[in-house]
Parts: structure tokens; sequence; C-alpha cells
């Protein structure tokens, strides 16, 4: 068996506030990734690296005009981390004005790159898309240019592939609300998303706790609070701080630009904001969650403000249906 690294486009210009569409290869699909090199625009501070993630408003995989895909930049950063373990190496954070930087995101079809039973199946040309809406306006970037490169397998048969869509949610008030998920396929896990995370002294989180309800039965995720729940990727992947501020405070000027005092900005890690329910911690399929048969899944979450939540259930479909 034998795998097509393949480049979709090359260093082409990227235009805040467009919408971009590619037409994807053919053959059963592992993997795409996307990459944007940029330049900064500050002088003598770190790129705050939330508005690369920003970047990218919106990334779907559209099989005839739908969805199978969609998240946005800061979400696909955390699926990358917490679900697969793909933690990109960013290039250069030396912290000058222009200075030529990248990063990558990685589009799963399945949960296991280069794996032939987890991808999307062979297509028609035109039939699976991927659209790319960028940001209004991108903040301290300039320069962008946008390389996308694909894995084919074309000796696959693959069994089923990975869908990922997001609900977003806005808490009317404080407490618990449900989410209500979606029920017909096996669910492989959740990604959540939630505004609010305790900083400096105030003990605050919008996603406070999470329960699983199935047909009004606690499943799986019986009740997990946000400190332990955060832990929980670190069973099958060491956690991703590498994305995190590494901070050394200098008094020379000289040395302005590697100085940074702002509690806010500083992150212990890049997934700060985001939670995962794993239903293959194994990663032997022991533990997924057949949804067939159910009348109604919830995702039931503790409110602690009424700040933005995102939700992306992580579904595996089977191929030969392909919905």
């Amino acid at each position: 068996m034998e795998f097509i690294h393949s480049v979709l486009a090359q260093n082409e210009a990227v235009v805040a506030g467009t919408t971009v569409t590619y037409d994807l290869p053919v053959n059963p699909l592992s993997f795409i990734l996307l990459t944007l090199k940029f330049k900064q625009d500050k002088a003598d501070l770190q790129l705050d690296w939330d508005n690369v993630d920003a970047m990218l408003s919106r990334v779907e995989v559209l099989l005839e005009g739908s969805a199978i895909f969609r998240a946005n930049g800061s979400d696909l950063e955390a699926l990358d981390a917490m679900l697969l373990g793909f933690v990109p190496w960013i290039n250069n954070r030396l912290g000058d004005d222009d200075e030529e930087t990248s990063f990558t995101w990685l589009i799963p079809m399945g949960r296991y790159p280069y794996h032939p039973a987890e991808c999307f199946p062979r297509s028609s040309r035109g039939e699976l898309q991927l659209q790319i809406t960028y940001q209004a306006a991108f903040s301290d970037i300039d320069v962008v240019r946008a390389q996308i490169e694909t894995l084919e397998i074309p000796e696959a048969s693959p069994e089923r592939f990975l869908k990922v869509t997001t609900l977003s949610v806005t808490p009317t008030a404080a407490g618990e609300l449900d989410i209500e998920l979606p029920i017909g396929n096996i669910l492989a896990g959740a990604l959540f998303f939630g505004t609010t995370v305790p900083l400096a002294g105030a003990d605050l989180a919008t996603l406070a706790y999470s329960q699983l309800l199935a047909d009004n039965i606690r499943r799986y995720f019986s009740h997990t609070n946000f400190e332990s729940w955060g832990q929980l990727p670190a069973v099958n992947f060491r956690p991703p701080t590498e994305h995190g501020y590494h901070i050394h405070q200098i008094d020379e000027a000289a040395y302005a630009q590697f100085m940074d005092t702002s509690v806010v900005k500083y992150r212990n890690d890049r997934c700060i904001q985001h939670r995962l329910w794993n239903f293959d911690p194994t990663r032997d399929g022991t533990y997924l969650f057949d949804t067939t048969g159910l009348s109604q899944l919830v995702a039931r979450i503790y409110a602690g403000d009424t700040n933005a939540i995102r939700v992306l259930p992580i579904e595996l479909v089977a191929a030969a249906g392909r919905v």
C-alpha cells in the first residue's frame, strides 16, 4: 500500500474577509494540512497566538455542499492536540516586526492519520470540497499566504470516516444548560469550548462541570468538573504546553521584545478554554458510544456565566453511508 502526499495550494495570497473553496482529491482522503505563512506586524513583543487561530473564522469540508467537518482555528487546534495528539511546531517566535512565521493545522478525515480503515472514501471530482473563511481583519499579522497539502491513500477501502460539526450556544443565565447532541452514529468524542476560565483571582468557568445524559440516564461522564476534566487528554498525550508563553523578565530596554508581564496573556497551555469527552481513551474501540436507537442525547453543562459555549460532536460515519 502507498500514500500520496501532494500540494493543493502553493503559497496563495490570503485576503482577510474572503471565503475560498478548493476541490479535494478523489482518492480516499486521510487528512488535509493547512499552513498559513505570515509576517508579524508588531515590534518588540511576541505575537499573541490567539491572533493566529483567529485568522480562520471557519474551516469546512463539504460533501455535495453539506458540512461533514466544521471548526474555527482555535477549535481545530484544540481538536488536533487533544484528540489526535498533533501539536505542530511553530516556526520562529522571536518577536520582531516583519518576522516570518508559519503555523499548520491538520484537518482530519479519521482519528488516525495514514490509517486506511478510517478516512474519507473515494469521491467524484467536485463532490468533496475544502472551504476556508478568513477573519474580517487580521490583528498584528500581514502578508499572509496559504499552503494546502493533502494525504490520499489510493488503495484504501475505509470502513468509516470522521464527522465533526459545531454547535454554538450562549446561555441566558448561569446554571445548568442542556445541549442536544446528534444521534444515529457512533460517537467518538465531543470537544467543548467555554469562554471564561479561572484566571488571576477569579474562580469562574463557563464550563464549570459537565454530564452526559442518554434518554435521560447518565452515561459515561456522569459528572466531571472543569479542572479535572481538563487533565483527561493527558492520559493519552503530552499536554499541549509547547504553545504556551515562556517568559523571562529582564530590565534592559534593548531586550524589550522578550518581556511580557501581562497576566491575562499568560497561558499554561494553548487549550485552556477547551475540554474533551473522549469515548476511545484506549484507542482500540472498546468504549466507542453507538447512539443508534437513542431518542435523545444531551450534554448538560453548568454554565458559570453567560459567555459563549461551543460543542463539536465527533462522530464516526459508515463509509458506505456517507451522510
